[in-house]
């Protein structure tokens, strides 16, 4: 029977931490892990870690990380890249002035529990704020949409009414950018609500900035590739900038990108303008020369993502009184909207990534 060599995600967190770690120690990668602490009043869980692949010169000046699971679930994806990329690293061209950071599993306790937050139920991408803010000072525009959104939210066809009401917030394309950008920006004063931004550093944060200093603060160029799934057309990656579009590193950036970088702040991108994002801090962190982009990897139509989203969100919020095999209703529905199990989207996701990563260290050699 011959043997199928075809990419596939990995199945689990646990599975996609062994083989990183498996890999990259055999191939001779400088190994570090960054241990998560427990929450008081959170899951109890194995020990939980964010894992490093260190690869090249250790004075190298220019540096390029590679991070995963920013937003737990979409781990599967990051991972499955960066997986791709040890496997090609024996016949990848060398140069001395270049080493490379895979960051596996930003956020763990989100990718074993097949959810986007944290472990103190955060949306990590909206937790890169300087606190404190002051939520009941400044309600946020999610707040006026919550309650349809996650807590009058019941399972069709009993919620019928209320996902009429939702979906009149969004009858044309102007409308539907607008309910957007309300809901995803980041939000500090529902903690049960959806993209919560916390009220402090989370654990997976500390550990980010601790990799970060450890790492990327004495190069003389660093580049950040953040990897996200769940936005845009299926197996399209979208390179995302929370820059301007008429910023001087943005524009840099795009000429690498043969003009295919979007801007957040430009209303260009599928993402809306998002406050607290690893990579907006990862530019504030590097007093040198940083840039820092997004890579997003379209699953599904965007309702269907949002859906899983609260379900998802309104399941934990309702955990003690719902049947527990709504939760296995509820990560069937997020592994669907954020990693795609056919193997035509994965390789869509790879090609795109090798691009992306050909581009980004041929602007390094070429800066």
């Amino acid at each position: 029977m011959p043997i199928d060599d075809s990419p596939r995600l990995p199945a689990s967190y646990a599975e996609s931490r062994a083989h990183f770690l498996a890999m990259a120690t055999r191939l001779g990668a400088e190994v570090t892990s960054y241990p998560h602490r427990p929450v008081k009043g959170g899951y109890r869980d194995a020990a939980l870690s964010t894992d490093c692949a260190y690869f090249g010169p250790a004075n190298a000046g220019r540096l390029i990380v590679i991070a995963s699971g920013t937003h737990g679930i979409e781990g599967y994806a990051g991972a499955a890249c960066q997986l791709h990329w040890m496997e090609g690293f024996r016949v990848r061209p060398r140069n001395p002035d270049m080493a490379w950071l895979l960051v596996h599993a930003v956020n763990p306790w989100g990718y074993l529990h097949d959810r986007r937050v944290t472990q103190e139920g955060v949306d990590l991408n909206r937790n890169f704020v300087d606190f404190p803010v002051h939520p009941v000072a400044q309600p946020s525009a999610y707040s006026r949409y919550h309650d349809m959104l996650v807590e009058n939210f019941r399972p069709l066809p009993q919620g019928i009414l209320n996902e009429a009401r939702l979906l009149a917030h969004g009858l044309t394309s102007s409308r539907r950018r607008a309910l957007q950008a309300a809901i995803t920006a980041g939000q500090h004063d529902r903690t049960d609500g959806l993209f919560y931004g916390g009220l402090e550093p989370t654990s997976s944060r500390n550990a980010w900035e601790a990799i970060v200093r450890s790492n990327a603060l004495c190069r003389r160029q660093v580049f950040l590739l953040d990897l996200h799934t769940g936005l845009g057309s299926y197996g399209e990656g979208e390179l995302i900038s929370y820059l301007p579009p008429d910023a001087p590193d943005f524009k840099r950036m795009s000429s690498w990108f043969n003009g295919e970088l979007k801007s957040m702040a430009g209303g260009e991108s599928v993402s809306a303008a998002v406050d607290g994002t690893l990579t907006a801090a990862f530019d504030r962190m590097v007093s040198s020369q940083s840039y820092a982009v997004g890579l997003e990897f379209g699953t599904a139509p965007a309702l269907k993502v949002l859906n899983a989203l609260r379900f998802d969100q309104w399941y934990h919020n309702h955990e003690a009184q719902l049947p527990a095999s709504l939760r296995d209703k509820a990560r069937e529905r997020m592994r669907a909207a954020f990693a795609s199990p056919e193997r035509q989207w994965l390789n869509h996701v790879l090609t795109r990534f090798d691009e992306v990563s050909a581009h980004i260290e041929a602007g390094l050699l070429s800066a």
